[in-house]
C-alpha cells in the first residue's frame, strides 16, 4: 500500500503514479531558486528509472500496482510475491541503474550528432550518473540494497537479509546527516541531504516492519508454485521443541519448501512439521508460541517413521 506521505499524479498503462510529498518540497524549492530546467531533467531521469523497473517486472509476468517517485529515485510496488525469488528481485532492481546508463549513452550519441547543447548535456549526464551511482549503494531501500538482500536471502532468509541491508540504510542516512551538518558548519545549507537521510531512515523502519508479512506471504506462495509446477526444492530444519515460531521462520530461505524436525534437549525427535503447519500455527497462535504447541495437534504430531502418534 502507498505511504501516507504521497499524492497521486495519475494513471499510466493501468498503473497508479504517486509522488512523495518530500519530493514535492524539493520541487518547490527548485522552482523558487529558478532551477526549472534542472528540475525537469531530474524528474525525467527518475521517471525513466522507475519505468525500467516496471517494464522488467511485467516482462517477468509480475503485476505492478503503483509507482511512487521519491527524492532519490522511486519504488515500483509489485503485487506478485517476487520477494521469495531472489533472481527476480535482482533483475528488477538492476534495470533501474542500467536505464540511466543507457540514457547517458543515448545523450552522448545525440551530442556527437550536434543535437544537444553542451550546457544541457553536462547536467543530464551528471543527473543520470548520480542517480545510478547512489542507487547502487548496498543500502535498503536503494536498488543496490535490494540486490544485496536477494543475494543474502538465499542463505540467511528474507528476514535476516532485510535487517542487514536496512542497517546499511541507517548508516547511509547517518552519513548524509553528518555531511549536511559539516557543510552547515562552513555556511552551506543543503536541504536535500537532510530530506534524503530522513526518507532513507523512514523506509528502513517501514521495511523492517513489513518483513514478517512478506514471510507469511512466502509460505502461501510456495503452495501455488507447487500446484503450478508440480515440484519445488526442499530444505530440512531441526529445531528444539520450545523454539518460538518467529525464530523458526527466521531460518526459512526463499524458493525452498521446508520440513521441520522437532527435537527435545537430548536431540530425540518429537515430531515433524511442514511449512503449512507453521503457517497455520502463525494464524492460530501468533509468532511467540513454541513449536511444540503445534505438535499437540493430533494431525500434526508424527513419529520418526511418519506414523501418527496419539
Amino acid at each position: 500500500m502507498i505511504s501516507t506521505v504521497a499524492m497521486k499524479l495519475g494513471t499510466l498503462f493501468g498503473i497508479d503514479i504517486y509522488i512523495n510529498k518530500l519530493l514535492v518540497i524539493l520541487i518547490c524549492i527548485a522552482i523558487v531558486l529558478g532551477e526549472g530546467t534542472k528540475l525537469t531533467v531530474i524528474f525525467l531521469v527518475v521517471f525513466v528509472h522507475e519505468l525500467a523497473h516496471m517494464a522488467m517486472a511485467r516482462a517477468l509476468n509480475l503485476r505492478v500496482s503503483e509507482i511512487e517517485l521519491l527524492p532519490f529515485g522511486g519504488v515500483a510496488r509489485i503485487e506478485s510475491f517476487f520477494e521469495i525469488n531472489p533472481r527476480y528481485e535482482v533483475y528488477i532492481a538492476i534495470v533501474g541503474p542500467m536505464s540511466n546508463g543507457l540514457l547517458v549513452l543515448g545523450c552522448m550519441a545525440l551530442k556527437n550528432m550536434g543535437l544537444i547543447p553542451p550546457r544541457d548535456y553536462d547536467f543530464f549526464i551528471q543527473a543520470n550518473l548520480m542517480l545510478a551511482g547512489f542507487n547502487l549503494l548496498p543500502a535498503f531501500p536503494l536498488d543496490g540494497g535490494r540486490i544485496l538482500r536477494a543475494i543474502l536471502s538465499r542463505e540467511l532468509g528474507i528476514k535476516k537479509a532485510t535487517r542487514i541491508t536496512t542497517i546499511g540504510g541507517f548508516v547511509l542516512a547517518l552519513f548524509l546527516v553528518m555531511t549536511g551538518v559539516y557543510a552547515l558548519y562552513y555556511g552551506v545549507f543543503n536541504l536535500t541531504l537532510f530530506v534524503m537521510a530522513g526518507f532513507l531512515a523512514y523506509s528502513a523502519v517501514k521495511e523492517n516492519r513489513m518483513v514478517t508479512y512478506v514471510m507469511v506471504r512466502d509460505l502461501t506462495y510456495k503452495r501455488d508454485i507447487l500446484i503450478r509446477e508440480g515440484a519445488i526444492q526442499s530444505r530440512e530444519l531441526v529445531v528444539l521443541y520450545d523454539l518460538p515460531l518467529r525464530d523458526v521462520i527466521r531460518k526459512f530461505v526463499p524458493h525452498r519448501y521446508h520440513t521441520i524436525v522437532v527435537v527435545d534437549e537430548r536431540l530425540r525427535p518429537r515430531g515433524y512439521l511442514t511449512e503449512k503447519d507453521i503457517a497455520d500455527g502463525l494464524m492460530d497462535y501468533g509468532l511467540n508460541v513454541p513449536v511444540s504447541r503445534l505438535l499437540a495437534q493430533p494431525s500434526r504430531k508424527r513419529g520418526v517413521n511418519g506414523e501418527a502418534r496419539s
